[in-house]
């Protein structure tokens, strides 16, 4: 209803133009120039003061419209009063009062409108559309005043009423050129009819000021009659109109220049004529002023770029999130030390370059989140920067990875900054969600010994940082023979076949029960045999094969085997149950449920025979769906363990949520538990107690003397499983009795509890 309105409007509109082109110049219609265009005008008044009425947003600048809208309106309909029977309106007249009333409330609506829209504009965005708008103010200045002077015969009053109306137009006219200027690119609906309907007032009043000239002609009769209104209704419906929703995706577009060039270039103009020729005082101060702001705005701009300049440097080098360099900036200090020396490098001068890489940071993010991990991230580059000198680099690779660079440091202060690093993180984090603990696999690499460009130097100790990661060192230093050999790619392909043609062998080690003495349970540990590396543990190809998706087929096998053992195991007469290690990947992988049952079925072997070991840590991202399958594995009646229980941060929260059997405390809680404090012997006791309270039976693993054997006997814990009890060994090699368990208080043999599967 609305825009029909406004459709009516410009309707009476069009044939308003038309009787003015079809009638004669000098003739007047009180009820078509006086009782249409006075209607018009007072109709678009009130639906501009309606919208000040309906809506709060933009209420303001739709109020301040309204009045200087009705302030014209008024102005009209006096005129036209005036006017009736062909009399001569004096000048100046009560009409000028309202005409010129018009100005002051537009300038405050423009201003309103430009503030909405403009909150952010920094001063140089200012100055251009103050040069655009002054620019323009001089122009009409050079043309219009002389004139104004001219025509009024030298009336004081007559003069001042004819030269407020172009000053007024100048003024707004600046405003609304400068504002266009500003919001160009921006695709402001609203500000186009506004701008549009205060041009056609301008052209109006520009049509009446020479109406002894251009405007006393037909063409000028018609623009002098049809403008106002038309100004009115147009500035009208711009407050009715919605700006269009920015597009988010869309390239965000700049200011553009257009419009200072041009009133720049006016204004020189406007001098060069001024020395030539009479152009006046008011135009020749507007273009000196115009010019002066340019040259403001070239200083602030040269100052600017200077700035941006430093800024987008200081960006492409600099990381966002921990404010430490980058990789960029890694290698072009790389870049510059091996340039600086070219073939004159020799080891006088070297370089040592840290490759540090974080455990298990994924899982910090999984269980708590990216803000946290972001976090840790910030204050993990704080506590390393305090472990190296000012001369020292750290550098943030990206994700979990950072870089340290040791300008002439040799490999035994690398090595002494690898252990500083390392002993940095041993105390835990103070998140605003946890407190979380974490630790990294260094690989150290040295310039040039090693490599003699920026790329072979980090992709040395990237190598090197892998080997620490497979053997569970805190760092490593690059070893041309034993990197070489450990190539990934080769390895993985070799473990690709060696999977496919059962190259692997399974060694078990035995499990104590502590209530009768008897071994009546083992763990399966996976093992390489390989030809060229001899027997590796799992530790050496279990992340190749988690990253290579190969974990099915590696789990299926060694379940396949395992399984197949403990059958042979209780034809013998043995009742034996069997553990295997499950990961993430294969709990949360469908139809594992059906994998385990398959294999069961295959060797007629009783699901209670078979206990499933899986971490915390892969419950803890899907928790819902590894709830889930490990219920169905409890209804197919095999037995669900937790291992490395209490490394975790989450497992009271969810222990009383899942169908499990076991609990297998982590050996960090076991090693050590004899010679420790109380603390540490309260936390066992209290978890074994929680866990028979539960019904579940508790496992200590890593276990390597006789005391720490008899001390956990005594605080009620089930199974017991460790060096001093029995190595892992092949099958044909396992004897079921324990080792050193005779002898409390005498250690086994010491030698650290391999990797586990």
């Amino acid at each position: 209803m609305l825009w029909s309105v406004y459709g009516l409007l410009g309707l009476a509109l069009l044939g308003y133009c038309v009787s003015l082109i079809v009638r004669p110049t000098s003739s007047y219609s009180a009820w078509l120039d006086g009782g249409l265009v006075c209607s018009v005008e007072l109709v678009a008044c009130g639906l501009c003061i309606g919208r000040a009425l309906t809506y709060r947003p933009g209420r303001g600048v739709a109020l301040a419209l309204g009045v200087s809208l009705l302030s014209w309106t008024v102005g009209d309909i006096v005129l036209n009063l005036q006017s009736l029977g062909g009399a001569t309106p004096p000048s100046p007249s009560l009409a000028d009062a309202f005409y010129l009333g018009f100005y002051p409330f537009c300038y405050v609506a423009v201003m309103l409108f430009m503030r909405r829209e403009l909150k952010r504009l920094a001063t140089p965005n200012w100055l251009d559309g103050a040069i655009a708008g002054v620019g323009a103010a001089a122009v009409c200045a050079a043309f219009a005043f002389h004139s104004i002077v001219a025509s009024t015969g030298g009336n004081p009053m007559a003069t001042m009423t004819s030269l407020a109306y172009p000053i007024g137009d100048l003024l707004l006219l600046g405003l609304v050129v400068g504002g266009t200027a500003l919001l160009s690119g921006r695709g402001k609906a609203p500000w186009i009819l506004l701008a549009s309907g205060i041009g056609l007032n301008v052209i109006g009043d520009t049509f009446n000021l020479f109406s002894n000239t251009i405007g006393s002609s037909h063409i000028g009769v018609v623009f002098n009659g049809i403008a106002w209104p038309t100004a009115i209704v147009v500035i009208s419906s711009a407050v009715w109109l919605r700006a269009r929703s920015p597009n988010p995706l869309a390239p965000q577009k700049s200011a553009g220049f257009l419009l200072p060039e041009l009133g720049a270039g006016a204004a020189l103009v406007i001098l060069f004529v001024g020395t030539l020729r009479s152009v006046g005082g008011v135009a020749i101060g507007l273009a000196t002023a115009t010019l002066l702001m340019v040259g403001i705005r070239l200083v602030i701009s040269v100052r600017g770029l200077q700035k941006l300049s430093q800024e987008r440097h200081r960006q492409a080098v600099t990381d966002d999130l921990t404010g430490l360099g980058n990789r960029r900036h890694l290698f072009r200090v790389l870049d510059a030390f091996f340039a600086d020396g070219g073939d004159t490098l020799t080891p006088d001068r070297h370089l040592a370059f840290l490759f540090v890489d974080l455990n298990h940071f994924k899982e910090i993010n999984d269980s708590f989140g990216h803000p946290a991990g972001d976090q840790l991230l910030k204050l993990l580059g704080e506590r390393l920067m305090t472990s190296l000198r000012n001369s020292d680099l750290l550098v943030r690779l990206g994700g979990d990875e950072f870089a340290v660079v040791l300008i002439d440091g040799d490999s035994d202060y690398a090595t002494t900054v690898a252990e500083r690093l390392t002993q940095s993180l041993e105390e835990p984090f103070v998140l605003d969600v946890v407190n979380a603990q974490i630790s990294a696999s260094i690989g150290i690499a040295m310039a040039p010994t090693d490599a003699t460009d920026s790329a072979a130097l980090v992709w040395c100790a990237d190598v090197a940082m892998y080997r620490a990661k497979s053997g569970n060192s805190a760092f490593a230093i690059y070893e041309q023979n034993l990197d070489e050999d450990g190539d990934q790619m080769r390895l993985l392909e070799e473990l690709r076949a060696a999977i496919e043609q059962g190259d692997l062998v399974l060694h078990y080690q035995p499990q104590l029960d502590l209530r009768t003495g008897e071994m009546l349970a083992v763990e399966a540990l996976v093992r390489w045999q390989h030809p060229r590396l001899g027997l590796l543990p799992p530790v050496k190809f279990l992340p190749l094969a988690e990253e290579a998706g190969l974990m099915r087929p590696l789990t299926k096998w060694v379940l396949h085997e395992a399984v197949t053992q403990c059958a042979a195991w209780r034809s013998e007469g043995r009742k034996m149950i069997v553990s295997v290690n499950v990961s993430p990947t294969n709990l949360l992988e469908a139809g594992f449920t059906d994998l385990v049952r398959s294999q069961l079925e295959r060797h007629n072997l009783p699901a209670g025979a078979l206990v499933l070991e899986i971490t915390e840590t892969c419950m803890i991202s899907e928790f819902e769906k590894s709830r889930q399958v490990i219920e169905d594995l409890r209804d197919l009646g095999v037995i669900v363990s937790i291992d490395d229980f209490g490394a975790g941060v989450t497992s009271l929260a969810y222990l009383s949520s899942l169908a499990v059997g076991e609990l297998k405390l982590d050996r960090s809680f076991i090693v050590g538990l004899a010679t420790g404090g109380f603390r540490d012997l309260d936390l066992v006791r209290s978890t074994i107690e929680l866990g028979h309270a539960m019904g579940l039976r508790i496992v200590a693993e890593g276990i390597e003397d006789g005391d720490t054997l008899k001390l956990l006997t005594e605080l009620g814990c089930d199974v017991a499983q460790g060096y001093c009890i029995s190595r892992p060994k092949p099958a044909l090699e396992l004897a079921f009795r324990p080792e050193a368990v005779a002898t409390p208080g005498q250690s086994a043999e010491s030698e650290p509890e391999a990797a586990r599967v």
